[in-house]
């Protein structure tokens, strides 16, 4: 699916979404085809499914999105660190 087609068939929801084909330009991750995963009525919703959802599979890329939003627009983060299982 594209962006366009999530807005609307699920319009004023809150969706969390799997990044099927994406990639990086100039410091934000362009989105080409997404899958919808669920959505629901608050982002605290969509939140607890995303944790959960991202523990089980950290390598996928979900992201937690409003369908208000014209365009989806993700700015990609450069984590320096120690990560802890």
């Amino acid at each position: 699916m594209k962006w366009t087609e999530v807005r609307e068939k699920y319009r004023d929801s809150w969706v969390l979404i799997e990044a099927l084909e994406a990639h990086s330009e100039n410091g934000e991750r362009i989105v080409d085809k997404i899958s919808v995963l669920n959505y629901f009525e608050t982002s605290q919703e969509a939140l607890k499914v995303y944790e959960a959802e991202h523990k089980k599979n950290p390598n996928k890329e979900l992201y937690v999105y409003h369908t208000q939003n014209e365009a989806l627009k993700v700015k990609e983060r450069v984590w320096m660190g120690i990560r802890r299982k």
